[in-house]
């Protein structure tokens, strides 16, 4: 445990306690709970009661009885006050957290309550129940609002599934909830048609599941959203960047985007961001690996000029009309079978319905290129401790030379010295480092910038004790590009 990780704790603190954090924040938060107790302390500080106890009482043995306890009466009228209107005040909070959470949440700020679909329906689940309370229908995704009773406790969960009468299933997004009871759960846009709803909740540990049949109409709250087709592309040779689609909901705004580049046998493939590179896999009867992946931007306090969490690698969308940063929460990309590149959508907070003008700077794009030759080195992985190792990987203009190799809590950490050309920066370049176990090939799980001259490079822990370290490519960083939005078309 580190200093600069008790920092973000510290920083995230004050929306764990307030139940708003995102859910992979809460899980970050809880995991450096349990190991850290200057943190449990400033968390108890956060959650304190507002209504402080009173001190005891003090007086004389004979003189002034009566008129002592007579204070005392009152102090303890008081006290019994200020114990009933806690206790009030956290049962109402409790109660508003499951019905408002709609509130609660930036995203659903824009989202008046009479574009909800009140629900209000509660069905059995083994021991628990469950109540949907409402839905919005957003034409950039389906929220479901719903809780459990009693609370779910460890690594219990409950999972959703989602049709309409016309029989589309809807893919799930994810979910985030309050104290284990009250939960907020995306799901895909539904289709305008769509005149009711089949909610299906399980536990994935006991038998059946419980359903809720709800009838909506998707076209009320999509009178209230936007959009459109923007069929801009910019060309930073050899790729292609695309924006084909626009959804301005009320609840989330998405960007839909394609990226492209020749088949060219010496490019590995092309990466968005701090992202390895993805490419498609073509054989004789189609498509033999396909990937999709799914991204959130990390807090500002995990952002530094060196690090794992780069500045400036990210999309950015401003409204110009107003003069805003539109918060990024998401990238998620998935390779394209048909053509062997890359589709994904940018998902950013909900745009204020006032805005007439936007504009799209793209995160950095790498283009990844294979070593002019095969690079790969073997070793014995060390089972504790580090292991001074001396290895040197080149691929064009830049080399990174293995110093050791540490097992520090479990993952395998590879040091490596980088040396470039010319006066690009480090980060210029990113390196597509992978170990082969036997048959199986892993990743790297995470890269790190040490300073300018040294990266620090994760991978899962191998099983076997002799593997395989391999360059598989290096990507170069390529400029990010800018899209005018016409919103008010």
């Amino acid at each position: 445990m580190t200093k600069y990780e008790c920092e973000i704790i510290k920083d995230l603190l004050p929306l764990y306690a307030d139940g708003v954090a995102s859910e992979a924040s809460l899980d970050m938060v809880e995991r450096h709970l349990e190991e850290c107790a200057s943190c449990r302390k400033l968390l108890a500080e956060c959650t304190r009661p507002v209504f402080a106890e009173f001190p005891a009482s003090k007086t004389s043995p004979l003189s002034g009885l009566d008129k002592a306890w007579g204070r005392l009466r009152r102090v303890a009228a008081v006290f019994m006050a200020c114990i009933i209107i806690t206790v009030s005040s956290i049962a109402w909070a409790s109660y508003q957290a499951g019905r408002n959470m709609s509130l609660r949440d930036p995203s659903f700020q824009q989202a008046k309550q009479d574009l909800f679909t009140e629900v209000n329906q509660s069905q059995k689940l083994g021991p628990y129940t469950i109540t949907v309370d409402k839905i919005l229908l957003d034409s950039a995704r389906t929220s479901v609002f719903y809780s459990v009773d009693p609370q779910l406790e460890g690594d219990s969960n409950i999972h959703i599934h989602m049709a309409d009468d016309k029989g589309v299933y809807y893919d799930p997004r994810g979910g985030r909830g309050i104290q284990g009871k009250y939960f907020v759960f995306d799901l895909e846009p539904v289709n305008l048609d769509a005149q009711k709803l089949t909610l299906s909740f399980n536990t994935g540990e006991m038998p059946g599941e419980t359903q809720f049949k709800i009838p909506v109409d998707p076209t009320i709250v999509a009178q209230n959203t936007r959009e459109f087709y923007p069929n801009l592309k910019k060309t930073i040779e050899p790729v292609e960047l695309a924006l084909d689609r626009a959804v301005l909901g009320i609840s989330e705004s998405i960007v839909f985007f394609r990226v492209r580049w020749p088949q060219d046998p010496s490019i590995a493939g092309v990466g968005i961001g701090q992202d390895s590179p993805m490419y498609t896999v073509m054989g004789p009867n189609g498509p033999t690996s396909v990937e999709s992946r799914g991204s959130s931007t990390p807090p500002a306090p995990m952002i530094k000029e060196y690090g794992a969490f780069l500045p400036g690698h990210w999309a950015d969308l401003i409204d110009e009309t107003n003069g805003k940063r539109i918060k990024l929460n998401e990238t998620r990309t998935q390779t394209d079978p048909v053509t062997g590149g890359i589709t994904g959508t940018f998902h950013f907070d909900p745009v204020d319905p006032s805005a007439r003008e936007l504009k799209l700077t793209s995160p950095p794009l790498y283009l990844y290129r294979f070593p002019a030759e095969e690079q790969t080195m073997e070793f014995n992985c060390p089972r504790q401790g580090e292991q001074a190792l001396n290895g040197v990987f080149s691929c064009g203009a830049v080399t990174y030379s293995l110093e050791k190799v540490v097992i520090e809590d479990k993952p395998l950490i590879c040091y490596f010295n980088f040396k470039g050309s010319g006066d690009k920066p480090p980060h210029y370049y990113r390196p597509e480092f992978c170990i082969k176990d036997q048959e199986f090939r892993h990743k790297h799980i995470r890269m790190e910038w040490l300073d300018e001259n040294h990266v620090k490079i994760s991978f899962p822990m191998p099983e076997n004790d002799r593997i395989t370290l391999q360059l598989r490519s290096v990507g170069e960083r390529m400029p990010k590009v800018d899209f005018e939005l016409d919103a008010a078309r």
